[in-house]
């Protein structure tokens, strides 16, 4: 007798035969194991869901724009609020006498000085920002003057301030000053060393200035040229002969450009991509620091502009 095993063609059912009479047999199936039904999101957790979204993307963009000075033209500028010992001072965003020397302080002229600024630089992109200390008065304002921006070469003015210092190689101090020599400012990097430099950096007052990070304010830029007009850090030799290297450079189509050409001007120019700064002190009947710098710019704009702003700056100051 043959046995074998086949499929039938209807249901689920083996047919085995043999012999004579083929048998059917019914083939189980195990059960099948109970499964948990997934509910679907109902719509408030779908709308939490979406508001975190939301949220973190809205907070990425944000710091991401706040980690620059950014601006678009014609448009406020994105910034978030912080609180420090500086947004609780009672004198912010004020003039502030120094030297009580009872200098007569048009108040009115100044608040239409930062006016005038603002309307001129509003319409461009980026952050402009100027910085005045009279000289002789003793005080200063300014816009955005306390700003953290990139100093691009403004940082060499503290490198050249030490070689000085330290009786470094003077020809070094005078191709970084006339020429803003890169090559120069590498040796004497090399020379002073950047630990030196820092320290030096902050002997001087400049909180808020980084050589490694290469940044700095406008504030602090007009400090470290009023220190040296006034003979604070050098001795009057060595501080007329610094000066003196940043004199008639080549660098005269933008801060020396907007100041009438009889007054003598002695300035360091700066650039770097999206940045264009030029500061200096202006040997006008009342001699005055002059601080002018750009961030996040289009550098074809700040070209154009500082002259202008520079002349404007001059007048306003000098009238």
């Amino acid at each position: 007798m043959t046995f074998g095993r086949k499929k039938t063609e209807v249901g689920n059912k083996d047919e085995v035969f043999g012999g004579d009479t083929p048998r059917r047999i019914k083939r189980i199936r195990p059960k099948a194991e109970g499964k948990e039904v997934i509910k679907p999101w109902d719509r408030y957790e779908r709308l939490f869901v979406l508001i975190v979204f939301i949220l973190t993307v809205g907070t990425s963009g944000i710091l991401a724009l706040t980690s620059r000075n950014f601006k678009l033209p014609n448009l406020p500028r994105i910034t978030i609020p912080k609180i420090s010992l500086d947004e609780i001072n009672p004198f912010k965003e004020k003039i502030i006498e120094v030297g009580g020397k009872g200098t007569d302080i048009n108040r009115e002229k100044i608040e239409s000085t930062k006016n005038k600024f603002n309307k001129m630089t509003k319409s461009y992109s980026g952050i402009y920002a100027f910085y005045i200390y009279d000289l002789n008065g003793d005080y200063y304002y300014g816009v955005n003057h306390q700003e953290v921006m990139q100093a691009a070469s403004l940082i060499k003015l503290p490198v050249m301030y030490l070689a000085l210092k330290e009786n470094n190689d003077e020809k070094l101090v005078e191709a970084m000053g006339k020429r803003s020599d890169n090559n120069a400012f590498t040796q004497a990097v090399e020379i002073l060393g950047k630990e030196k430099i820092e320290n030096a950096i902050l002997n001087l007052g400049m909180v808020k200035t980084s050589f490694s990070e290469n940044k700095t304010t406008p504030e602090e830029i007009g400090l470290f040229l009023k220190k040296l007009y006034k003979n604070e850090i050098l001795s009057q030799e060595k501080s007329e002969r610094l000066q003196s290297y940043m004199t008639d450079t080549i660098f005269n189509d933008w801060l020396r450009k907007g100041i009438p050409s009889e007054v003598k001007v002695s300035h360091k120019y700066a650039r770097e991509l999206r940045s264009v700064s030029d500061a200096g002190v202006i040997y006008s009947k009342n001699p005055f620091i002059m601080v002018i710098m750009t961030d996040g710019v289009i550098e074809r704009d700040a070209d154009e502009l500082i002259p202008n702003l520079a002349n404007l700056l001059y007048t306003e100051h000098t009238k």
